[in-house]
């Protein structure tokens, strides 16, 4: 009877394994465990169909899978059996993570669960030392010395107070002393070496990290030391020690990193196979090539002729040949200008776009509601997608929302009208809340990496806004973008800071609305934005983006002096030389453009050093103008004088400057016969 018993309970273990085994399905590949790219896709791969095929290839913000530290990203479902998952931003370095398989993933299956599951467990690169470059360069030009400067290159941002604590340069077996160069925290760290002797040789040389070392916003510290070989060669010498090439889809570049600073023309010592036309520029390690003409599909072989000379003194002693390709492009996807707001709604509607090995984009455009704009600037908009699932339209929650999703699109690349290097996107769509005034947000992205996109706010209007601030009050001139001429009752809308509404008004005929606000003590009613609206029309002008700096302008108004009068100074020329006679004119008029009549007025004429050269009286004609001259003596002092002329009891009326220098005028030669 045990035994029955004891067969009974084994063959039930059996079935509830394998009831178990049939209700699981098994994580079959994955891409996330051990190390990991920064920025790049992590995809789960299971033995079983989990996904319906008509939900394919659309993002989801469900939590898939949990991430610990939690990453922001979306997940998209590629086949039924591979979910991938793309960050929308490059994650931390030097950091772990774990991942486990959440119960959305068999939200359409009958499946419930993963068998062995356990968290896995993958981490970003530890700070690695990639590069060193030795470049001799001339820190100070007063004492005209030359030592060699070391650039590291490193796989993250560093701060150059940690690394300085763990940070040896040996030469030969001898720790130099240096000093470092860069002031925050970079990929790049130069350091110098104050106290190398300027000897025509080369050394061999090292520079060591020591463990313990991070990277800045990572956590996990390396375990061994970092160490790269590098020459420091002979500053009587010019040597090529690096050439990298890039393609950003629009233009080449390549970069050559040379021994010492470059002098001179650097362009008559380079030539390029196949002849393109190209751009030189010198920088502190070297030069840059650049040129639109580069085909990233193509090699070039660049020619750096012998004699190329170094700031001092080495010169490249023989002529070197570098090969470069530019390799296949990374994805990239920009506006041209994401600045540019306005887009005028009587004109074309084209916004161009810059894209860059991108097969495939979704369009998504939400409408900014009036009275958010000021928010939406401010905090920024993150538009909530149309969900396979949840009717996101309809979705309701504590939090309120600045705008709605109105349109969403995706389109093939390839379909889009080419301008240039770069491509046009038409923006012309039916709005679904045409009555709610506002501005638009679009958003565009590659369908394939979530990362990839860009997004920018567009009105789309025919109104022009300026405004003026005054003392208690705003004045708004509108026009018309495509005619430039003035509309006439446009509704205007002042907001302030506080997102209040602090005044309204219209414009009138020749398009100018002049409103009144009440001062607070408040800092939240100053005036933030001014909305315009004309029939289905509207347009906004956000003060912190758009207000004009007027410091550089003379924009305080005329001053009038005590005497009432203006007066007018002007010469036959700006620039005399020694030895020659300043002639001047005078006019004079009073606060209503007449004559003041035969008046006197005084004259000063000071130097360069403030003392006066001369002091006169002349007498005004009927018309109210004078002239006079002034004799610069052969031996005189150069500089500025200044003519002053005031009134017969010594008011101001106005000063003129004139140059004196030494030149000698351009000259041509006629033969006649």
């Amino acid at each position: 009877m045990h035994k029955l018993i004891s067969g009974l309970f084994v063959i039930s273990l059996l079935l509830s394994v394998a009831s178990c085994n049939r209700n699981a399905v098994k994580l079959s590949e994955t891409n996330a465990n051990g190390e990991v790219s920064q920025l790049g896709n992590l995809y789960f791969r299971f033995n079983r169909s989990l996904y319906p095929d008509s939900l394919l290839n659309r993002w989801d913000s469900s939590e898939f899978v949990r991430f610990t530290p939690k990453i922001t990203g979306r997940f998209r479902w590629q086949s039924p059996d591979e979910l991938v998952f793309s960050p929308s931003q490059p994650l931390p370095p030097a950091t772990n993570f774990s991942a486990e398989i959440s119960s959305e993933v068999f939200r359409y299956t009958e499946f419930s669960g993963v068998e062995n599951k356990k968290k896995l467990m993958f981490h970003t690169p530890n700070v690695k030392l990639e590069e060193v470059n030795v470049t001799w360069v001339i820190l100070d030009q007063q004492i005209s010395k030359a030592v060699p400067q070391i650039d590291m290159y490193f796989n993250n941002k560093v701060d150059p107070a940690d690394l300085k604590e763990l940070l040896s340069v040996v030469r030969e077996e001898e720790k130099l002393p240096f000093t470092i160069q860069t002031q925050s925290a970079d990929n790049k760290i130069s350091v110098v070496l104050p106290e190398t002797s300027f000897e025509d040789k080369d050394y061999a040389a090292k520079v060591i990290v020591a463990k313990g070392f991070k990277p800045v916003g990572g956590v996990n510290k390396t375990d061994k030391d970092d160490e790269l070989k590098f020459i420091i060669p002979s500053p009587y010498t010019l040597t090529i020690n690096n050439v990298v090439s890039s393609h950003n889809g629009l233009e080449g570049t390549v970069y050559v990193r040379t021994s010492q600073q470059v002098s001179g023309n650097i362009k008559e010592y380079l030539s390029i196979d196949p002849e393109i036309s190209f751009q030189v520029e010198a920088v502190d390690d070297g030069f840059m090539v650049r040129s639109a003409s580069f085909n990233a599909d193509k090699a070039y072989e660049i020619k750096m002729k012998q004699g190329l000379k170094g700031k001092i003194g080495g010169t490249l002693k023989e002529t070197h040949y570098e090969q470069v390709s530019f390799g296949e492009l990374e994805p990239e996807l920009q506006f041209t200008n994401s600045n540019a707001v306005y887009l005028g709604k009587e004109g074309a509607r084209n916004i161009e776009i810059k894209l860059v090995n991108v097969a495939k984009v979704k369009l998504i455009v939400s409408k900014i509601y009036e009275s958010n704009i000021l928010m939406a600037g401010r905090y920024g908009y993150y538009p909530r997608e149309s969900d396979p699932e949840y009717d996101y339209y309809g979705y309701e929650n504590n939090y309120g929302t600045l705008g709605d999703v109105i349109y969403e699109k995706e389109i093939s690349v390839a379909e889009l009208p080419q301008y240039g290097n770069s491509r046009l996107l038409h923006f012309n769509f039916a709005d679904k809340v045409p009555d709610f005034k506002g501005v638009y947000h679009i958003v565009i992205r590659s369908t394939e990496d979530y990362w990839i996109s860009d997004s920018r706010l567009v009105s789309l209007s025919d109104i022009g806004l300026i405004a003026k601030e005054g003392e208690d009050r705003l004045f708004v001139f509108a026009n018309s973008i495509k005619t430039t001429t003035s509309l006439k009752d446009v509704n205007i809308t002042v907001y302030g800071n506080n997102n209040q509404v602090l005044g309204i008004g219209s414009t009138n005929a020749d398009g100018v609305a002049e409103i009144t606000y009440i001062k607070r003590d408040a800092r939240g009613f100053k005036p933030a934005m001014v909305v315009a609206t004309n029939g289905d029309d509207f347009n906004y002008l956000p003060f912190n983006s758009t207000r004009v700096n007027t410091s550089r302008f003379e924009v305080g108004g005329k001053r009038t002096n005590l005497s009432g009068l203006d007066a007018f100074v002007y010469s036959e020329r700006d620039i005399y030389r020694p030895g020659e006679k300043i002639h001047f004119a005078l006019i004079l008029r009073d606060a209503e453009w007449k004559s003041p009549g035969e008046i006197p007025v005084k004259f000063r004429m000071l130097m360069p050093n403030g003392k006066e050269l001369k002091a006169f009286r002349k007498n005004l004609d009927a018309q109210g103008s004078a002239e006079g001259s002034v004799e610069i003596s052969s031996f005189g002092i150069t500089g500025t004088y200044t003519l002053e002329v005031y009134t017969s009891n010594d008011v101001l009326l106005a000063s003129r400057p004139f140059m004196v220098e030494e030149f000698v005028p351009d000259r041509i030669r006629v033969n006649t016969s």
